[in-house]
């Protein structure tokens, strides 16, 4: 269990005022004593996500793998209107020691064909050192990319001009553009290799650092996360990822295995979580089990893919309104692997696989208090 909530806690789950808010239709079709709890789905709006990928001798298969299922992790930024900023650097610090690779080196939302250039980019090739050191060449990346702001910072100052150079230089630290690593978006580590990390310092180190890198206050806007060796053993050969493991727990991420065949379904997960999008809903009271029922609500205009996991989907209150109205309904699956569940101990109800909420639409959890019912 992660010691911490993830990198986006920041950008939290917005609950409609009040314990039983009840959405329009259902303000006179329900009996009085039922709740509906509700909440609208957030995500980040800006990223920054750095891969730092294993290219020593046995990787060939997977960055193919990477490659090939890129598609998984793009779309959620894609269909969730994220500006994002993707780098890659290699585990290799004797040879790449944190620089990032590829062409375009930083790949935005405008850059053409994105998919096959981020293709290209991960393919690092399987020529590096068989020294992998994943935490420490992810802590030079974000060195190299301290001292490349710092240098737009002095940049801007130098081309203050004489009147007003005071003010001037003095908003030059907020106004200067960075590349990557910028003041208002959060960083998203994600580490791929077949062995464990072999840095000098321990996790405790990498954690307090990759926590600090963006500045005093920001501690929280960064999340680390895996596709790594199982732990705590697995069949295709892999080292157990256990640093791994333990920092992407600390600062809320998801893990993957390496050895799978087909990493679509982990890039889809891991990119939920980069983007911030919530899996657990609390409940404002506790419910009579039985009586749980869950409703999320899209625009009548909502992407077919956003609502494709859902068992049901009910488009009769869209006819005569905007395209753009909520009243789209989704019923979703209950149970895993792709469906909501109840949690007891925590009270509250959590979105499972391909079953997390969309950006924008609203969850209403309707159920009695416990001891009640129809």
């Amino acid at each position: 269990m992660a010691l911490r909530t993830p990198l986006l806690s920041l950008l939290v789950l917005v609950t409609v005022a009040g314990c039983e808010c009840r959405p329009p239709g259902l303000v006179n079709t329900l009996p009085p004593d039922v709740r509906v709890d509700t909440y609208t789905q957030q995500a980040a709006s800006k990223i920054d996500v750095l891969w730092v990928v294993d290219n020593s001798g046995s990787m060939a298969a997977r960055q193919e793998n990477l490659a090939r299922n890129f598609g998984s992790f793009i779309n959620e930024f894609t269909r969730n209107s994220i500006d994002y900023r993707i780098a890659v650097t290699t585990t290799d610090i004797f040879k790449e020691a944190g620089r990032f690779v590829g062409t375009p080196k930083i790949l935005t939302p405008t850059t053409p064909n994105v998919a096959a250039a981020f293709s290209n980019n991960i393919k690092v090739g399987i020529n590096g050192s068989p020294f992998e050191v994943g935490l420490e060449a992810a802590r030079l990346s974000l060195d190299l990319q301290v001292q490349a702001n710092a240098a737009s910072v002095m940049q801007c100052q130098a081309a203050c001009p004489t009147m007003g150079q005071a003010a001037c230089r003095a908003n030059c630290p907020t106004t200067a553009v960075f590349q990557f690593l910028r003041r208002d978006a959060y960083l998203y580590l994600i580490f791929v290799t077949d062995e464990e990390d072999r840095s000098s310092q321990d996790v405790r180190f990498f954690y307090r650092y990759f926590e600090t890198v963006k500045g005093v206050g920001n501690d929280g806007t960064v999340t680390t996360a895996a596709i790594m060796g199982d732990t705590p053993s697995n069949g295709c050969g892999a080292t157990p990822g256990t640093r791994y493991k333990a920092l992407s727990d600390l600062t809320g991420g998801e893990v993957g295995s390496i050895c799978d065949t087909n990493f679509s379904t982990t890039l889809g997960k891991l990119a939920r979580n980069a983007v911030g999008l919530k899996r657990k809903f609390a409940l404002q009271a506790r419910p009579n089990i039985s009586t749980i029922q869950v409703r999320l609500r899209y625009p009548c205009n909502v992407p077919t893919d956003q609502i494709a996991s859902c068992a049901s989907v009910d488009r009769a209150a869209c006819m005569g309104n905007p395209a753009d109205s909520m009243n789209l309904v989704c019923t979703p699956r209950q149970g895993a692997p792709d469906g909501w569940a109840y949690e007891e101990g925590g009270n509250v109800v959590f979105f499972a696989g391909e079953s997390v909420p969309g950006l924008s639409g609203q969850i209403e959890l309707q159920y009695y208090e416990e001891g009640k019912g129809p």
